[in-house]
């Protein structure tokens, strides 16, 4: 299963194989937060299971954010 992070239902990132390996992602492009030692995504952005990219993405395609989602 592929996930990837969602803001308000729009997809913002290529996808990933893990829940773990989204948000390590997300965290690399400043979208976490630290609550209580433990990681938040910010705002109302949300990890979620979908469809596999049709094609894959390089790692090149990680500048992402809610301003600027991946195409």
């Amino acid at each position: 299963m592929a996930y990837a992070l969602f803001k308000d239902g729009e997809k913002l990132s290529r996808t990933f194989s893990t829940k773990e390996e989204t948000l390590k992602k997300a965290e690399d492009a400043g979208l976490v937060e630290s609550s209580g030692g433990q990681p938040r995504l910010e705002d109302d952005l949300k990890i979620k299971p979908c469809s596999p990219d049709p094609e894959p993405r390089s790692e090149d395609d990680l500048d992402w954010t809610p301003e600027n989602p991946a195409s």
